[in-house]
């Protein structure tokens, strides 16, 4: 067996994180990679058997960070009283979102090369999983406070995916446009507040109808 010699596997995901962004999923090399990182391509097949290994071993870790850090902030809101859910459904999101906001900037190459590097399978399937977390929070939601929305027919379970989508779309456009934080802060903070309007009007109907 081949042995793994130390800071190796560092220096190829450092170099891979480089590739990636420079040329993108389809056109990165494997050579390069290996070149600029002072090694073989052997060495990056000992580790990883195919360039999307290489790919996820980068992007993985920080789809999962995020998926893992709203699972915490919404179960924080479905563990709260149905009480309290009605009077925080506006303002519980909009607070935690700045975790969500500092998690990506903190890991901004990464979440590029999600987004940006034209491997849409993977970018889909992150944005379907978070996706497929908020809503079921809606759906807790509903049932928790015991909310009409479903039964009075203003929504359905394919609505709320298909709103869930399109927020979490464009959140990440920030990344996809390479905005500033600061610009990111306040436009997912606009988005929030217009998201949550259409929200009430789902939740709690239009008056006079």
């Amino acid at each position: 067996m081949a042995k793994r010699v130390e800071g190796v596997t560092e220096r190829l995901l450092e170099c891979a994180k480089e590739e990636f962004l420079k040329n993108g999923y389809e056109n990165a090399s494997l050579r390069v990679i290996a070149e600029k990182a002072g090694s073989s391509k052997g060495a990056i097949y000992i580790r990883y058997p195919d360039k999307e290994s290489l790919y996820r071993a980068l992007t993985q870790p920080v789809a999962d960070g995020f998926c893992g850090l709203l699972k915490e902030l919404l179960g924080g809101f479905e563990s709260m009283s149905p009480e309290n859910q009605r009077e925080q459904i506006n303002t519980y999101g909009n607070n935690g979102f700045y975790r969500l906001i500092d998690y990506i900037y903190d890991n901004f190459e990464e979440f590029q090369i999600l987004l940006t590097s034209g491997e849409s399978e993977i970018a889909q399937e992150f944005i379907h999983n978070i996706v497929e977390i908020d809503t079921a929070c809606t759906m807790q939601y509903i049932e928790k406070t015991g909310n009409d929305a479903i039964s009075s027919g203003r929504l359905t379970p394919d609505l709320a995916h298909l709103l869930s989508s399109a927020f979490y779309t464009g959140v990440f456009e920030v990344v996809i446009h390479g905005m500033a934080k600061k610009d990111a802060q306040r436009y997912i903070q606009s988005m929030s507040h217009f998201y949550n309007a259409g929200w009430n009007t789902i939740f709690n109907g239009i008056k006079g109808e």
